[in-house]
């Protein structure tokens, strides 16, 4: 998402923090969409999320909202892509480490988790 702030916020600048001696590093923010259960307008919602997950609407992720397409399939650099968006976001986050939490610990650890931020931040 700032790297779409960018644009119109010109002082915005990205920058990914690094260890002296280690590589720049950052994480994913998992966004997730789903069904829910009973819930009316089910056969809608289905070609919604079909739709965001459509080829063609995940070729416009990086000029629209600023991030990587969810599917392993379609590339910000795909040499299909006519978008600049995704070629100069593909560049910015080149050399970076994406670090991937493990969320399924982190969910059954949670409170320890909090614990530990608070302690670290003191806050």
């Amino acid at each position: 998402m700032n790297f779409a702030q960018a644009k119109s916020m010109p002082n915005l600048a990205i920058r990914f923090p690094a260890k002296e001696g280690g590589k720049p590093t950052t994480f994913a923010l998992p966004y997730t969409a789903g069904l829910v259960d009973k819930a009316p307008h089910t056969e809608n919602g289905r070609k919604l999320l079909d739709f965001m997950l459509s080829e063609g609407a995940q070729r416009e992720v990086s000029a629209v909202g600023g991030g990587f397409p969810a599917r392993k399939d379609v590339k910000a650099t795909d040499a299909n892509a006519t978008d600049a968006d995704a070629i100069e976001l593909a560049k910015l986050i080149e050399g970076v480490e994406i670090f991937e939490p493990d969320w399924a610990d982190i969910d059954e650890n949670l409170s320890s988790c909090v614990d530990a931020w608070k302690s670290a931040t003191g806050s």
